[in-house]
């Protein structure tokens, strides 16, 4: 099942929120590169288990879903906050560059994927 979560934050946070959101996938990264060394060295061995091979290929694909996933999401917010910064450098009377001392919240969303 497939939730959307969202929250806000002020906007000098949107880049460190992004990057804090691309980094929760570091787990997902390092147990994605163990299991596919260890589905390489499997295939290669005297004693090959397809069972086993189809249960790690499932498993990687499913992580890389994730990972695909999260850095879609990722790249929308930090598109989202660009069309912000462009948007006010376009229509602020102090010239380019200038950004309201009001931030408005912007919103991010993250999709996760339960087992019910």
């Amino acid at each position: 099942m497939r939730v959307r979560l969202s929250y806000t934050a002020e906007i000098d946070e949107v880049l460190s929120e992004a990057a804090f959101l691309l980094g929760t996938l570091a787990d997902t990264f390092e147990e994605s590169i163990k299991l596919y060394n260890k589905t390489i060295t499997h295939l290669k061995d005297k004693e090959f288990n397809p069972n086993k091979f189809h249960e790690n290929m499932d498993v990687l694909r499913q992580n890389l879903g994730k990972i695909d996933t999260r850095c879609l999401e990722i790249n929308q917010v930090v598109t989202g906050f660009e069309d912000y910064q462009r948007q006010e450098r376009q229509s602020s009377p102090d010239g380019p560059g200038t950004i309201e001392t009001a931030s408005p919240s912007v919103e991010a969303h993250a999709g996760e994927t339960t087992d019910d």
